[in-house]
């Protein structure tokens, strides 16, 4: 984010390139064991992710430290905490801090729901890897397309260009759609061998599989929408708008419409498939409609750091 912000938006592309292609080839080793290495199952996607995202952590410190970059960090320079800095950080950056807690609270209960089903061990076999692993490929697409639009709006917002900021979120969400409509038609065409790159061949397995990457290749067009305009509310310094419409998105409507069809007439895989389009659908609606009531262009940021 500081990166995008100093306006060096190529190297946390290419650390995200080098997550992204880590993570999915370290997930397939771990996941169908590779030479000496065994076969994890399902924990292999967990140890890939770690490893990658270790390492992408550990070459952008590294570059930090390298003298290279707009951002650097010195051995001489001074550690002293900035009280103003630091109240500033906390007032933007927690709305945005909750946030991410939020969504991992709602993935954890949505796996409750699908512990809960009649097939619970082949239904969180087909969702780690559709989700966690191939729906990524959306995901980290549109977290940079995120990023990106939230540098453009708080710049153009800042030279008091808000129409260049509006145009620059408008832009980042249509390449969004692009890129998640190309992903999502390769779920739609190539569902068994997509699954089968990380070891799936249980019947029951590809099968809710198939269903559930169907579902994903709607649900990945409103991810990329959503994150376009939370990352123009993000960037031009509404942070608390984003939190509450996770919240609710991704909390209250998929967990609330799994738990009343529960209760209706009992859960089955679908109907978890569905509740998560219906959460994406509803960020997406409502990160659009937030945005376009243009209330971010009434935010003052103010960060009076101490020069030392």
């Amino acid at each position: 984010g500081a990166l995008r912000a100093a306006g060096d938006a190529r190297t946390p592309l290419y650390l995200g390139l080098i997550t992204t292609v880590l993570n999915a080839a370290l997930n397939v080793i771990f996941i169908r064991g590779f030479g000496p290495i065994p076969a994890f199952g399902t924990k292999g996607a967990a140890i890939g992710t770690v490893i990658a995202t270790g390492v992408a952590a550990i070459i952008g410190l590294a570059l930090l430290f390298s003298h290279r970059l707009p951002v650097r960090f010195s051995r001489s320079m001074s550690w002293r905490p900035d009280l103003a800095v630091i109240r500033s950080l906390f007032t933007f950056g927690l709305p945005a801090g909750f946030q991410g807690v939020v969504m991992n609270i709602g993935g954890v209960l949505m796996l409750r729901f699908i512990g809960s089903l009649q097939y619970s061990a082949e239904a969180q076999a087909a969702f780690t890897v559709c989700y966690s692993e191939l729906f990524a490929l959306i995901t980290w697409t549109s977290n940079g397309l995120m990023g990106a639009a939230a540098v453009v709006a708080g710049q153009n917002l800042g030279a008091a260009r808000p129409d260049r900021t509006i145009h620059g979120v408008h832009l980042a969400s249509r390449m969004g759609l692009v890129i998640a409509g190309t992903i999502g038609a390769l779920f739609l065409l190539f569902p068994r061998a997509l699954l089968g790159i990380f070891g799936l061949d249980d019947p029951i397995v590809v099968q809710l599989g198939r269903q559930l990457l169907a579902y994903l290749s709607v649900s990945g067009l409103f991810v990329a929408v959503a994150l376009s305009y939370t990352g123009g509310l993000q960037g031009t310094g509404d942070t608390r708008s984003p939190f509450y419409i996770s919240l609710l998105s991704q909390v209250a409507v998929p967990l609330g419409y799994c738990a009343m069809v529960q209760a209706w007439r009992g859960l089955a895989p679908q109907d978890v498939w569905l509740a998560i389009v219906l959460g994406h659908f509803t960020r997406c609606s409502l990160s659009v409609v937030r945005f376009r009531q243009e209330q971010w262009k009434r935010i003052t940021v103010s960060l009076a750091a101490q020069v030392v």
